[in-house]
Order: C-alpha cells, then structure tokens, then sequence
C-alpha cells in the first residue's frame, strides 16, 4: 500500500516553468545570435555603404566577443560556428574563415571571461582591441593564403581600427540590454 503522508519538500526541485516563460526564456538565449543575424542580413544587402565588409566583420567580432563574456549562456559554441558559416555563405568567402575566427574569438573570450569580467571597461576594450586586431589580421592572413598571394593590408588595418572604435558603443548597447533583461528575471 502507499505511503498515505505528503511528499517530503525537495529544494533541489525546480518549478515547472508555463509555455509563456519557455518561450521568454529561449527569446532570451536567442537574443545575440538574432542580433548577429539581422547584421549579416544588413550589411550583406547591396546599400552601397562604404566599408561594409570590415564593418560587419568587426560588429560580428565585437558581439561574439561581448556576449562571449557577460552572457555565455546567449552564446553558445554552436552559435559563432553557425554565425560564421552563414556568414561566409552570405559574403561569398571560403567557407569556415569565419567560423574558424569566431571560435578563437569565443574561445579567448569565454577562457578569460572571469578575469575579465573584473576588470575596468577600458583594460577589457583594450584587451578587445588586441583580439580584434588580432582576428581581422588573421583574417586577412587565410585570405592571403587561399588566393596564393598577397593582397593589401590596407582593409586589414581598417577593420582592426573598426573592430576597436565600435565596441563602445557595442558595449553600451548590450549592456543596456542585459539591464533589462536582468530587471525581468529578477521580476
């Protein structure tokens, strides 16, 4: 026969969460990689904006780095590595440069995100600076080495440039994201 008392409390137990909150909480974790997207999708359509290639490179390498960091849970392995193939195929580059500097991205990033997250704003962008310098100089290394010669560093050094001046403002704008996000879960 059973045993007629209630069940014992189990902390560990976690309440059942209704459609509304699944669906919020995956809108959540899907936010970054949807953001990347609509970039790739913006930045690939033929508006004539100068600088358009280096740019995306650098808002895709800034957004990978930053949620890399503050919100890894919004960034998983798989999403730099689809991010980067969807972006090869959009830009019409060899296939797996980009996801192959996306990882490395990550990967720094999420090795070094709790010394990271400790530091002031402006050692973290300067040490961005060095690993977006880094990843659009690499960049144009695999270029070079797949057209079997060398091509003009000039785009190389620009994007590095873009890569440092648009964190900021990258940064400040996913932070205020996080804010809000952060006040709903709380709620």
């Amino acid at each position: 026969m059973s045993d007629p008392s209630p069940p014992s409390w189990d902390p560990d137990l976690e309440p059942r969460l209704t459609l509304g909150q699944k669906l919020d909480r995956t809108a959540r974790h899907l936010l970054p990689s949807a953001f990347i997207v609509l970039v790739i999708i913006f930045f690939s359509a033929p508006l004539a904006i100068p600088g358009s290639a280096e740019l995306l490179s650098a808002i895709v390498i800034g957004s990978v780095f930053f949620w890399s960091v503050w919100r890894p849970t919004g960034m998983p392995a798989l999403a730099p590595f689809l991010l980067g193939l969807f972006m090869d195929l959009v830009g019409f580059t060899p296939l797996g440069v980009s996801s192959f500097i996306l990882l490395l991205v990550y990967g720094i990033s999420t090795y070094a995100r709790f010394g990271l997250m400790r530091m002031n704003f402006l050692v973290v962008w300067f040490l961005y600076g060095l690993i977006g310098g880094a990843a659009s100089f690499l960049q144009w290394a695999l270029a070079c080495l797949f057209r079997l010669h060398g091509l003009d560093p000039a785009p190389a050094f620009f994007e590095a440039l873009l890569c440092i001046g648009v964190y900021p403002l990258l940064s400040a704008t996913f932070s205020w994201f996080l804010h809000i996000l952060d006040e709903k879960e709380s709620a």
